[in-house]
């Protein structure tokens, strides 16, 4: 509890001497970028930064007022020149963005021991994400970072950015380690189900269920979460104060998945969807894994409401059958 209680208090004084130094370091426009970038981030020291900058409003304000009657035109050109030079667009504004998240990095990592930046699904990054990234990961200022990505390795060909992104860095000698990442075997799918239900692991009764589970989404850690949601759903896997802890039947849940398939339990997650919905996944699965709003849109408003319900039933009989 000792030990326990100095972390934290080393973390509350890290955070403390952060946030002093951001405030001091960015001003309005930057937390700007910043909030476009890390929307999150701001939040944990934008108050602070808003009453010190209250302050310095109301000391200009009668600054001002002292001065409003003494304006002259050389006042007003620089005001003028000080505008436009603010305004700031296309590359010029992508460079400002990523160099003030730059700095953002290096403040907060040179008063941690350590920083690690996970990006999820980066098969759907932009060109602009790429480029930001590209920045951070080549600025040697930046202390104890490290960058953790995850992408969907079937995924990869239909962004040829992200290809070429991952190759250039390799080329440069930039340190990349790659762990491929399958399906859990049966012994991983027991931890994650245990972990899931907030039960032990070597509970009889959770082997039991992770098994099944196993059997049927082959180890899929989506299958696994959208089988075991399925269960909740269906009132099949419950929890029970009395007990403290998650019940089921093994029966149920075993006669369930005999006739059940993965197919079948995302067929009936999508058919809790609203109607409206249901017509423009429809739509949108006819233009391959990805695709633009645009066209989903065109071709909604040419199919009526009748056609499009006789064919997502005849589509969730096929699916099902």
């Amino acid at each position: 509890k000792h030990i326990e209680k100095n972390r934290k208090g080393k973390m509350k004084i890290s955070a403390a001497l952060i946030r002093d130094k951001l405030q001091d370091e960015f001003n309005r426009e930057e937390l700007e970028q910043i909030r476009s970038v890390l929307p999150e981030c701001v939040g944990l020291f934008e108050s602070s930064i808003d009453e010190r900058r209250r302050t310095k409003v109301a000391l200009r304000s009668m600054s001002e007022a002292v001065l409003e009657r003494d304006i002259s035109f050389s006042s007003l050109g620089s005001a003028l020149r000080r505008r436009s030079s603010a305004v700031v667009t296309g590359k010029e504004a992508i460079s400002r963005t990523q160099f003030t998240i730059r700095r953002l990095l290096k403040i907060i990592c040179s008063h941690l021991k350590g920083l690690v930046l996970f990006i999820d699904n980066l098969q759907w990054s932009d060109k602009a994400t790429l480029e930001l990234l590209r920045s951070i990961v080549l600025d040697g200022e930046i202390p104890s970072l490290l960058i953790v990505g995850a992408y969907r390795e079937d995924e990869v060909p239909d962004n040829l950015q992200l290809a070429s992104y991952i190759q250039d860095l390799e080329q440069m000698n930039v340190s990349i380690t790659q762990i491929k990442i399958g399906n859990l075997n049966a012994d991983g799918v027991c931890p994650f189900v245990a972990e899931a239900l907030g039960m032990d692991d070597e509970d009889d009764n959770v082997k039991t269920l992770a098994n099944i589970t196993h059997k049927k989404t082959e180890g899929n850690p989506f299958f696994m979460l959208t089988f075991l949601r399925s269960l909740y759903d269906e009132k099949l896997l419950q929890y029970n104060f009395g007990v403290m802890k998650w019940i089921w039947d093994d029966n149920a849940v075993n006669s369930k998945i005999v006739t059940e398939n993965v197919a079948s339990v995302l067929v009936n997650k999508m058919n809790r969807l609203q109607e409206e919905t249901q017509r423009m996944l429809m739509v949108a699965s006819c233009l391959g894994a990805t695709f633009r709003l645009s066209p989903v849109m065109t071709v909604m408003k040419h199919i009526s409401q009748v056609e499009m319900r006789d064919s997502m039933r005849a589509s969730m009989i096929s699916v099902s059958g």
